[in-house]
């Protein structure tokens, strides 16, 4: 049975979600490996999204572009900004001030999976056939290999 890209995209999240709670930013130099590793994955996520998922769906449904898509892109760059600022802190050894900066990611970043799971991905389930999810799936994984998946991660 093909995958929906709602199980893709949300499986993901899992992932990138379970990198994140590894981090300690008490200790910030031992921290700084497994934050690097969640924004890598967040990146290529994020590539997945803005390089191909919101532009099929956005040209199957203009008015999705104008509104929660563009919203969307909107968060993207706040969640980038917070990222960056916490990655820089962990990489200088301020591990509070890494945490403060993960924290105002956390913010935007629970509240934007959460509109994608409620909204975005379940219109893209909605508005593609099998076939059409298949190939958008296909683009995804092209255009990044998949990483190993973390022992004990769940399997879509």
């Amino acid at each position: 049975m093909p995958q929906k890209i709602s199980q893709f995209f949300e499986q993901d999240h899992r992932e990138i979600d379970a990198l994140l709670a590894g981090v300690d930013y008490a200790r910030p130099k031992e921290s700084f490996e497994p934050f690097h590793e969640f924004h890598m994955r967040l990146e290529r996520h994020i590539h997945w999204e803005e390089g191909v998922l919101f532009p099929a769906l956005g040209a199957k449904i203009p008015m999705l572009a104008q509104g929660p898509i563009r919203v969307m892109l909107m968060e993207h760059e706040r969640i980038r900004a917070s990222k960056a600022s916490a990655l820089q802190a962990l990489k200088s050894g301020n591990g509070r001030l890494a945490e403060e900066s993960a924290k105002a990611m956390l913010m935007v970043l629970a509240d934007h999976n959460s509109k994608e799971e409620r909204i975005l991905y379940p219109a893209c389930d909605d508005a593609f056939s099998a076939e059409e999810a298949e190939k958008i799936i296909a683009k995804v994984r092209a255009l990044s290999p998949e990483p190993e998946r973390a022992e004990g991660a769940e399997q879509a």
